[in-house]
Order: C-alpha cells, then structure tokens, then sequence
C-alpha cells in the first residue's frame, strides 16, 4: 500500500477521531480508496449544492427504500446532526414508502412509461396554471 492510502488513513483518523472498519475495509488500495473518501467527505460530511440536514434527510428516504442496514442509521444520525426532526425524518421515510409504492405497483401492471410521462406533462401544466 501506498503512502496515500497512509495519508487518506490520517485524514480519516483527524476528521472522524479514528478509522472505523467499514471505511478500513474501503481502502485496500490508493484509486478506490481516494475516491470513495473524497465522495464521502465531500457529500457526506461537507458542505455541497444541498445543504447538510436535506442531502441526509434524502439519503435517508433512499436508503430506507433500498433496505439498507448501514445507510439507514448513518443517514439518520447525520440528518439529525444538521437539524432534522423526528417529524422530518418520518416523512422522509413515508416518501420512501410512497416512492417505492408507486414504482412496483407502476412496474407491476407494466403502466407505459412513455404514457405516464405524457401524463406527468399535463398534470405539471395543470398545477403551474
């Protein structure tokens, strides 16, 4: 291993006050593990377009929607770190439902795309009048 996975390591160790496992698993070597920090630090721990409580409020309802055991509370956590409320992070996680609801229902009856984003159109041209 390279003296920049040791450096990446560092930078961990100084931002998050050690290197947990799960980011030690990610940084067997120098390309993957640059990436996935500078991602992770970047939208994860930084400020970007999206301010922080949104993007993990957003995180959250994806990994919520995905069944993810290690999303779901690091998004939460994080989400409640930049100001969410319980209100907050239970209607995130009614989109997920209501999101992932509609898409299996939609899939499952085979509804034609093309149709539904003509009538996506008109209801949008409907409700800007």
């Amino acid at each position: 291993m390279g003296g920049e996975v040791e450096a990446m390591r560092q930078d961990i160790e100084n931002t998050l006050g050690f290197v947990p496992g799960f980011l030690e698993e990610m940084t067997y070597e120098d390309r993957a593990a640059d990436i996935l920090w500078d991602l992770m630090g970047h939208y994860d721990l930084g400020e970007s377009n999206i301010p922080m409580k949104w993007k993990h409020l957003i995180g959250y309802a994806v990994a919520a929607a995905i069944h993810c055991p290690y999303c779901t509370p690091f998004h939460k956590a994080a989400a409640e770190m930049g100001g969410a409320t319980e209100i907050e992070l239970k209607e995130a996680a009614l989109h997920a439902l209501k999101i992932s609801g509609f898409s299996a229902f939609l899939h499952g009856r085979e509804y034609p795309v093309d149709k539904f984003k003509e009538e996506l159109a008109q209801i949008v041209k409907n409700l800007t009048k």
